[in-house]
């Protein structure tokens, strides 16, 4: 993508000078005063300076018109003015941390890419709700959680969940086991949280607060990082590396 940005750069230069030279040399042919000419010429390329200035602005517009700038970072409405989120872990060269209630979406489209990911040194940590604690015993509100938000069938689609990513996790390499961690928690979810490379400058968190019979993909969020609130930025980190120690890991828990 960057290297097509350069290449419309390089190109609209390219043009605006052709065109330039043109006039020049159609002035000098045509017997014009060689100030009247170089005005001229100046006054084409100016134009043609704004031109490309212009469609940069009008391209940059476009890019960021799905969502808004707030203090904190920038906000989402919804799902559909997110980049997909396998594009996400792509693009993330150190770390990812995904907190979320049932983790569907990364259980059923985002192993593989977790996967690859975790072959070039990526280090994931994955933490969903579980319906039982490292000891066996069941969480009690697991079943009001899922009337609430209108999850179905909530007990069970967890343990499915936790059990298939049991299996996924047996089959990678050594390599890739060491980085990926998969942790179960059992406190009540307030909102669906990813950290982006949050030790790094261009580090960034994604939160998705679960909001009352709002479906997921209605859900609005945010992105903070540590420049544009760097208070903000450090609290979400902090109250989620919490989670983080006070979860059970996979391997321990009695499903």
């Amino acid at each position: 993508m960057r290297r097509r940005q350069f290449l419309d750069a390089y190109t609209g230069w390219v043009l605006a000078v052709l065109v330039t030279g043109l006039q020049v040399f159609s002035g000098f042919s045509e017997g014009e005063d060689w100030i009247g000419v170089v005005v001229t010429a100046t006054i084409v390329l100016l134009l043609g300076l704004v031109a490309l200035a212009t469609a940069e602005i009008r391209r940059q517009l476009a890019a960021t018109q799905e969502s808004r700038l707030f203090r904190g970072g920038r906000l989402f409405t919804d799902r559909s003015q997110l980049p997909p989120l396998h594009t996400l872990l792509r693009d993330t060269h150190r770390s990812v941390e995904i907190y979320g209630v049932q983790l569907g979406h990364v259980v059923h489209h985002l192993l593989p890419v977790i996967a690859e990911q975790a072959r070039s040194g990526c280090h994931f940590r994955l933490a969903l709700l579980t319906p039982v604690n490292g000891s066996g015993d069941a969480v009690p509100w697991i079943d009001e959680l899922g009337t609430v938000h209108a999850f179905a069938n909530l007990e069970d689609v967890l343990r499915t969940n936790l059990i298939q990513l049991r299996h996924w996790y047996t089959g990678l390499t050594p390599k890739q086991q060491r980085n990926i961690e998969i942790r179960g928690y059992c406190r009540i979810p307030t909102a669906s949280v990813m950290l982006f490379d949050v030790e790094q400058r261009t580090g960034f968190a994604h939160v998705e607060p679960i909001l009352f019979a709002v479906p997921p993909a209605e859900r609005p969020s945010f992105w903070a990082t540590d420049t544009d609130d760097s208070k903000l930025f450090h609290l979400i980190v902090d109250q989620y590396r919490t989670l983080w120690r006070s979860a059970t890991p996979l391997t321990q828990l009695p499903l």
